[in-house]
């Protein structure tokens, strides 16, 4: 019979977050996790059994500049085929988001490394995600110097 997995610790996610250096504050039903040097904030949510950690992309604002976000929704499916390792949510009250789902009973201490791969991904995709507003869908070479990838080369 396999166990039942723990609560979530709010209180434990918060400790390893101040502990490596980020600033907590509970808010709603959650806590907002920033670091001091870019003004990025994270959102944590429990979410059943799961945390979810979110960060913000582009806000309403954004969004609203663009024409229409065809480009927006192509590049966004193109960089998740990539396996970023998180997922995109988009709202239209609250703009593009940047997910990770962590799963039942994972280990609070591991939480740092969840946020500095969002803010990754986050950084990485900047660029292209403002070019998507402007209508340019990035082609897979893009893609990939926007993660600093070297395109595969075929075997010999």
């Amino acid at each position: 019979m396999a166990s039942e997995p723990r609560p979530i610790d709010l209180d434990a996610v918060a400790s390893a977050c101040r502990a490596s250096g980020y600033l907590v504050e509970e808010i709603d039903r959650g806590l907002e996790v920033s670091g001091s040097d870019d003004g990025g904030a994270f959102y944590l949510f429990p979410e059943g059994d799961w945390l979810q950690v979110r960060c913000q992309v582009l806000d309403p604002q954004d969004l609203d500049q663009a024409r229409d976000l065809t480009a927006l929704f192509e590049t966004m499916a193109r960089a998740q085929f990539r396996l970023i390792g998180c997922r995109f949510g988009f709202d239209v009250l609250t703009g593009l988001w940047l997910i990770e789902d962590c799963y039942p009973g994972f280990e609070p201490d591991d939480l740092p490394a969840v946020l500095e791969q969002l803010a990754f991904v986050w950084g990485s995709l900047q660029d292209v995600l403002d070019a998507a507003l402007q209508g340019a869908v990035p082609n897979d070479d893009l893609l990939d110097a926007a993660f600093e990838l070297e395109a595969a080369s075929p075997p010999n």
